[in-house]
């Protein structure tokens, strides 16, 4: 629901809530006014009927129309009151509800007693006429707000829209292309273009500064990796060697090897995150989950680990290749590390979900922690702790989703299929 709905609906809203409130108060009013302008009427034909009475100064009962005019025989104290009463109505032929007024008036020395009618306006008729005219205006409102709103959308607010559109055009990678931003008379929304405009250049001078960071960084990493493992190399190769000597060159070989392989992993979440792997194919993927489970055959061998799968062919999945290939490869190698020997590996691909279940210890650390950089199930191990981080990665940037179970030594990691 975009920005412009969101404001109509609320003030459409807030209008009922007036109207409502109003409707309340403009019925009191109404009937306040109502009732004091029905007493002002009867208070005037009061002073009318008086006079005719001094002219007249009548013997008997008098009926008019809604006028009765009694002669009392003593002399009383005069008053006046008003009350609500019934009167049969002469065009209606029904009951309806009358202002009364009772009042002893004395005139020439005689007291007359005078009542009169009024016929009340009914707080139904009243309601229903307001219900009436505050509907007719509220639908008024109504369409006026949709029309503004439409107005508003369309035209006061293209330039935002045309704003938004460029930055989904916006490519980190592309550096020789300059996000065109729309010319605009409205001074925030100009501003907004400003910002943006000065935005997007520093992230894309940023991002080129770290990937040349970081492709340089790994590069140079290499070398004098390769140097010195040469190095070790002969270094081994020596006769002359005692075996404590020989055990501290492996121990710097095995070093290099975890600088080398932190070095290549770094730069792969770097990848990842800048969104670089963007080739999608549609790949088999049953094909590649076996054929990954061969180049694993040999590890899994050496480690007496029993094997079972269950995978339906011609499962396909829309991936880079290379994301593909170290998904597999880091889930399968989790499966096997963190496994004991003599242990289970169990593997289940369906057209929803790919699962792998491994038996082994329990975990030391929480399990949300589990797909954070550097962590490990156990501390003490040889691993980098960023194998599962790259595959949360690979999980996030294709939207699918990836879970964590542990029950009786048996732990599952599942990832959800984006086809």
């Amino acid at each position: 629901m975009n920005l412009i709905i969101r404001v109509t609906l609320l003030f459409v809203f807030v209008s009922l809530i007036v109207f409502l409130i109003g409707g309340v108060i403009s019925f009191r009013v109404m009937m306040r006014e109502v009732n004091n302008e029905q007493r002002h009427f009867l208070n005037e034909r009061l002073d009318r009927v008086t006079r005719m009475i001094e002219r007249r100064k009548p013997e008997d009962t008098l009926r008019m129309n809604k006028l009765v005019i009694v002669p009392l025989n003593d002399l009383m104290n005069e008053r006046k009151s008003f009350r609500d009463t019934l009167v049969i109505h002469t065009q209606l032929e029904r009951l309806e509800p009358h202002l009364k007024l009772d009042a002893i008036k004395n005139v020439a020395g005689r007291s007359y007693q005078v009542v009169m009618y009024d016929v009340i306006i009914e707080p139904d008729d009243i309601r229903d006429g307001l219900e009436e005219s505050l509907v007719k205006m509220y639908l008024i409102l109504l369409g006026a707000v949709i029309v503004v709103g439409f107005i508003v959308s369309t035209y006061m607010l293209r330039p935002f829209n045309q704003t938004l559109q460029a930055i989904k055009k916006f490519s980190i990678k592309d550096q020789e292309s300059k996000i065109l931003f729309p010319k605009t008379g409205i001074a925030e929304f100009k501003r907004l273009n400003l910002f943006l405009e000065e935005m997007t250049e520093k992230v894309k001078s940023d991002y080129q500064s770290l990937k040349e960071f970081s492709e340089n960084a790994s590069h140079e990493l290499q070398t004098p990796i390769a140097i010195i493992q040469g190095k070790l190399e002969v270094l081994l190769d020596l006769n002359k060697l005692d075996e404590d000597q020989v055990n501290q060159i492996s121990s710097a070989q095995h070093t290099l090897n975890r600088l080398k392989n932190l070095s290549t992993s770094l730069s792969i979440l770097t990848r990842i995150e800048n969104k670089e792997f963007d080739k999608v194919l549609a790949l088999d993927f049953s094909s590649e989950v076996e054929k990954m489970l061969g180049e694993f055959k040999e590890l899994i061998e050496l480690k007496s680990i029993t094997l079972t799968t269950e995978i339906e062919p011609g499962i396909s999945v829309e991936m880079d290749d290379v994301l593909c290939e170290l998904l597999l490869t880091n889930l399968i190698n989790n499966a096997i590390r963190h496994n004991w020997e003599n242990g289970t590996i169990h593997i289940s691909l369906t057209n929803d979900e790919l699962e792998i279940t491994n038996s082994g210890p329990d975990l030391e650390i929480d399990p949300e922690e589990l797909f954070h950089r550097f962590k490990k199930s156990n501390q003490s191990s040889a691993s980098l702790g960023l194998g599962l981080a790259i595959v949360q990665k690979i999980c996030d940037l294709y939207a699918c989703r990836l879970e964590y179970s542990q029950s009786d030594k048996q732990h599952s990691m599942k990832v959800g299929l984006n086809h």
